[in-house]
């Protein structure tokens, strides 16, 4: 993974943050279907992140057997 494409993720993410019309109470659902979108990103990102670290971590480990 790479840093650009944790970038984008997070860029994605905020774009859609901006969407949300706090001032207008009568876009409630569509508030929440933004913030829904914005929950799922940012758990597959994290989701991302985690699988990432346990491939960092199995690499050391390999290395360190050969040593």
């Amino acid at each position: 993974m790479t840093i650009n494409h944790v970038y984008e993720i997070i860029n994605n993410a905020m774009k859609k943050l901006e969407g949300i019309n706090t001032l207008d109470f009568h876009k409630g659902k569509a508030n929440q279907k933004y913030v829904n979108e914005v929950y799922d990103i940012l758990d597959k990102l994290k989701d991302e992140l985690i699988r990432e670290n346990i491939k960092n971590k199995q690499r050391r480990s390999e290395w360190q057997e050969k040593i």
